[in-house]
């Protein structure tokens, strides 16, 4: 007999609902869309555990007539779609005739629903396992869909879900990304009988934003209206230099469906080039007009994700819409003569020479950089002006001399072997950890009182997040609270924090807490936020330092046990001798024994 055989119709059904029933973030996503198709103006979601108990979502659309009701839970039945050309033309949200069936067949669902031209509305009681049951039933014109007990036969993809705080986290998270988008309709949200989120229809879209997101982004957002090519791009960016620790306020949609695309992420980051810090990202809200036949919406299950045909000129457009509406283009066209270098000679009566270039055939130095083919003098501070100024400073056991700082970002110290390089951030980063790691062990962290206490205004998921870790937080320092809605309150910082403290530089650090929490075990939390404050707490790229800064730095800097790298792990000096400057300039090897010969008339 042979091993390939045909599946039976229930293990279809749950294989296709595995694919659109993720969890219960996606029947809402899906209940939603719905929603919309039937153009309502109010979407009212009730959950309660998460979602995984009880799911209900109510809307004033046009409803479900009682002939359709009989098919609306079969697969690939849909309103939406005819023939194939339908398809390729397709303009709702929800097409593909599964998400209802899919529901039914891992959940038990009741539909109440009445359209304008029926004097009695529809109920449809649908239980795993048997046949749905239609009655008479009465409620004004739209449709309500109740959800209960997800997965309740299917144990094994029930106990893989996540707790009902985090599955409701997911389901808060899906509501604001359509929220942002459709302003014109109202959405409400309570879950376990609390109200989360509470918009009105017809907001305006900063209004609606600044609801949904808080006043401190909402002031620093600018206006993107921008069309090239067949793509359109409206929406919202922030202005710099509003920003957060990860890509969590990064939405966007692809005619205002939301959608996930790592690769428009990276179109908006670019927009902004060196405009943000490292590690920082861009906040923004952008929603993409193409023509139908440009994109093809049918390629994710959920449709999460689209596929865009021609996504070089899409993200090009994009990267485009985003710096004019910064003024990236404009101010740089501005500050174009002010540019102090071009193509290696210097601008004005000054000249230099050319740069010399290094042949690729010369030495590498160590630990695989190359030569760089000049250092700008004009970065290096006046230094050793006094004997004081030319103390030695022990690192490595041995003795350097503190040469001075280049770029307001590298240390430059030497000895008689060469020179040593150190990222003065990283240096400082992992003298900060191990100090801090220390005083958490020990239970004796300094913390410092602030005179005014910080009072941030968050987002409903990073505000219940941050406040579910108050305890953790405690524990190296910081000590927040509730401040009534999204609003929360820092009262002390450690120490080491104290020094750096400021709104952005404490929102910046609770968007991170935020993303570890989500995605680190409990006992390696802990270890993550200490290397996230000490990281948030060091000394800047950027950061002037005097020789008594850089003195103080190298000495405690030098007491440290994992002096090699940070305390995320990148390399905090690298040493460069000096024979391979030498070699690399040409005073060794064989070139330059030539020359010596040469010039001292030695023949061979």
């Amino acid at each position: 007999m042979g091993k390939i055989k045909v599946l039976s119709e229930d293990l279809i059904s749950l294989i296709s609902a595995g694919e659109v029933i993720e969890n219960p973030a996606s029947i809402v996503k899906e209940l939603i869309e719905n929603s919309l198709d039937a153009g309502t103006d109010m979407i009212d979601i009730s959950i309660q555990g998460g979602g995984i108990d009880k799911i209900i979502v109510s809307d004033n659309g046009m409803g479900i007539a009682r002939e359709d009701c009989e098919v609306c839970l079969q697969r690939y039945s849909t309103s939406k779609i005819s023939t194939k050309e339908d398809i390729d033309a397709i303009s709702t949200y929800g097409f593909r005739g599964e998400a209802l069936a899919s529901i039914a067949t891992v959940a038990d669902i009741r539909i109440t629903t009445q359209t304008k031209n029926e004097d009695v509305g529809t109920l449809i009681v649908s239980r795993i396992g048997d046949n749905p049951k239609i009655t008479d039933s009465s409620r004004p014109i739209g449709t309500t869909v109740e959800v209960n007990d997800l997965f309740k036969s299917v144990p094994a993809r029930r106990k893989h879900l996540s707790s009902p705080k985090t599955e409701g986290q997911r389901i808060l998270e899906v509501v604001m990304k359509h929220a942002v988008i459709r302003t014109d309709v109202g959405f409400r949200l309570s879950r376990d009988d609390e109200v989360l989120i509470d918009c009105p229809p017809s907001q305006t879209p900063i209004d609606r934003i600044t609801y949904l997101w808080g006043r401190d982004i909402a002031k620093g957002l600018v206006e993107v209206y921008f069309s090239e090519d067949g793509v359109w791009v409206e929406g919202f960016v922030a202005m710099p230099p509003v920003s957060r620790g990860n890509r969590s306020r990064e939405y966007f949609a692809v005619a205002r469906r939301p959608i996930f695309d790592e690769r428009l992420s990276q179109s908006v980051e670019s927009a902004y080039s060196s405009l943000l810090m490292r590690g920082q990202y861009p906040i923004c809200a952008l929603d993409i007009a193409l023509t139908p036949g440009d994109v093809d919406v049918n390629v994710h299950p959920t449709k999460r994700e689209v596929r865009i045909l021609d996504l070089e000129k899409v993200s090009s457009t994009l990267t485009k819409a985003v710096r004019d509406a910064l003024g990236v283009d404009r101010a740089s066209e501005e500050s174009e003569s002010l540019e102090g270098y071009v193509d290696g000679s210097l601008k004005g009566d000054e000249e230099i020479g050319e740069v010399p270039r290094v042949s690729s055939h010369e030495p590498a130095l160590e630990s695989g950089h190359s030569v760089l083919p000049m250092i700008e003098q004009r970065i290096l501070e006046p230094l050793f002006e006094t004997e004081k100024d030319a103390d030695p400073v022990n690192l490595l056991g041995g003795v350097f001399r503190i040469v001075g700082q280049v770029h307001q970002l590298y240390i430059i110290l030497e000895d008689q072997e060469g020179l040593l390089i150190i990222d003065q951030h990283a240096a400082h980063e992992r003298t900060l950890y191990e100090e801090l790691r220390k005083e958490v062990n020990e239970k004796r962290v300094a913390i410092q009182e602030l005179l005014e206490p910080f009072v941030l205004n968050l987002s409903s998921t990073d505000t219940e997040q941050i406040l579910d870790l108050t305890d953790l937080l405690e524990d190296i320092g910081f000590s927040v609270s509730s401040f009534g809605g999204n609003a929360i309150s820092i009262s002390t910082v450690p120490e080491i924090f104290g020094k750096v403290t400021s709104e952005t530089e404490l929102i910046s650090l609770l968007d991170q807490i935020v993303t570890i929490g989500k995605t680190e075990a409990q006992e390696s939390f802990m270890d993550e936020l200490v290397k996230l404050t000490a990281c948030h707490s060091a000394i800047r790229a950027g950061q002037y330092l005097d020789i008594e800064q850089i003195r103080d730095l190298i000495e405690d800097f030098s007491k440290t046990q994992g002096k090699y790298t940070c305390c995320h792990g990148r390399p905090s000096m690298i040493r460069i001798k000096k024979e391979s400057i030498d070699k690399a300039v040409g005073r060794l090897g064989h070139d330059a024994i030539q020359r010596f010969n040469k010039r001292h008339r030695i023949k061979k």
